[in-house]
């Protein structure tokens, strides 16, 4: 490093010396021809002595490990050695190799889970389209009132007015429901009786037994009678009436909304039981639903 600084030294000086001769061009005479070699010469000892000084400085970083960036030659960048990225450049291991080939199942694994999670979400979206609206009206496409066989009959332990009766509906098992029939009927006229049931009333406890349903009957101050099906018909079949969609029932209504639908029914002049004067029927539409002697009655 003391050559290098020693030599620039010294070409400092010579500059200095050519920048003297420089400014004395205007005060004496030159001959043109001789000072064009003058300095010709000069710049060639220059340049020789620069490359010396950059060939030298290049061996101490290349003793030193330090990499050249710049062709001082050609005065460009070096383009990189591809040999030399290639060597260093390491190579996939097989552990390497395996956990890339792990890394890629999961990310295809996570892709098909993410696919299959928007799918579901579309299902769900257009199954939420799709759903119909619910039911408003106020008349009997909002019951569900279906076929029931009483099973058994026993009175309530606790009321005497009441009848606890298990009448089978179709489903698992029997349902639960008391009706005040006790004044009306003996435990014979109820027994494996064919019965119409509103089944989808708010099941509600009556002196401490769970009521499920409600069995409908034709009524008068003084008399109460069954509204009786079909004698072919079966626990479970769905009551219809002409002009509603009685296939679909709310799955559960409140005492106030049937209280509201309720004064639309009644029998009509030959005991057959209506909506708005129109038959109730089950099965084929023409199988129709009658007390045996009360006509144009209320229905409840």
């Amino acid at each position: 490093m003391e050559s290098i600084q020693e030599k620039a030294k010294k070409a400092d000086e010579r500059i200095q010396q050519l920048k003297s001769l420089i400014s004395n061009i205007g005060t004496r005479q030159l001959d043109p021809e001789v000072y064009y070699n003058v300095l010709q010469e000069e710049n060639k000892r220059l340049k020789s002595r620069v490359q010396s000084l950059v060939n030298e400085l290049t061996s101490l970083e290349n003793q030193r490990g330090v990499t050249q960036q710049y062709d001082f030659v050609n005065k460009v960048p070096k383009a990189p050695a591809e040999s030399k990225q290639q060597a260093e450049t390491p190579q996939a291991t097989p552990a390497a190799a395996a956990a890339t080939t792990t890394t890629t199942t999961e990310s295809s694994a996570s892709g098909e889970q993410s696919k299959a999670k928007d799918k579901k979400e579309k299902k769900k979206t257009a199954a939420k389209e799709e759903k119909p609206a619910a039911n408003t009206a106020i008349d009997i496409s909002r019951f569900d009132l279906r076929v029931g066989k009483i099973v058994s009959v026993q009175k309530h332990p606790d009321a005497d007015s009441l009848y606890v009766e298990q009448i089978d509906l179709g489903e698992e098992k029997p349902r639960t429901v008391c009706s005040g029939l006790v004044k009306h009927m003996q435990t014979t006229d109820l027994d494996q009786k064919l019965v119409i049931v509103l089944c989808n009333l708010k099941p509600a406890k009556m002196r401490g037994i769970m009521s499920e349903g409600m069995v409908m009957c034709a009524s008068t101050a003084d008399k109460v009678e069954f509204l009786e099906p079909p004698s072919d018909s079966k626990p479970g079949d769905r009551i219809e009436c002409e002009g509603y969609d009685c296939k679909s029932p709310d799955a559960q209504i409140k005492k106030e909304l049937s209280d509201q639908i309720l004064p639309d029914m009644s029998t009509n002049d030959k005991g057959e039981a209506t909506f708005k004067g129109i038959l109730w029927t089950v099965g084929n539409g023409k199988n129709v639903i009658k007390s045996k002697s009360l006509a144009n009655v209320p229905i409840k």
